[in-house]
């Protein structure tokens, strides 16, 4: 399992390399890396660390998403912020309704308790 989760990173890694159109020193440069080392990661033999990854999605705006699960646009974009943001607002709103139904649902449970409790 962990081999293939390098190997489809170093897939990853390389298909961003090329679809930005830079050399292994080109990208090395932007991480601090040899050449060699650069070869290693696209092979899979070594792993790219986060750090490297989070250097390629400051600096060449590599989506992070894209990168681990293979999902959505190569390149992050501010509308996967906003994505983001909404399904933050969104869980926000759902925990607001449901506090506000279990308020609800006490308020009727006592007038029920109440109502009966009356009438014995």
């Amino acid at each position: 399992m962990e081999e293939n989760l390098i190997t489809e990173e170093a897939r990853r890694f390389k298909a961003f390399r090329l679809a930005e159109g830079m050399t292994q020193e080109e990208i090395g440069e932007i991480l601090n890396l040899t050449k060699s080392a650069i070869g290693k990661i696209e092979i899979g033999i070594r792993r790219i660390s986060v750090d490297h990854v989070k250097l390629l999605h400051q600096k060449k705006s590599m989506s992070y998403e894209w990168f681990y699960h293979g999902k959505g646009n190569r390149i992050h974009t501010a509308k996967d912020e906003n994505l983001i943001k909404v399904t933050t607002d969104l869980r926000n709103q759902i925990e607001l309704m449901s506090q506000k139904l279990d308020s609800q649902d006490k308020a009727i449970k006592k007038i029920y308790r109440d109502f009966y409790n009356k009438t014995d």
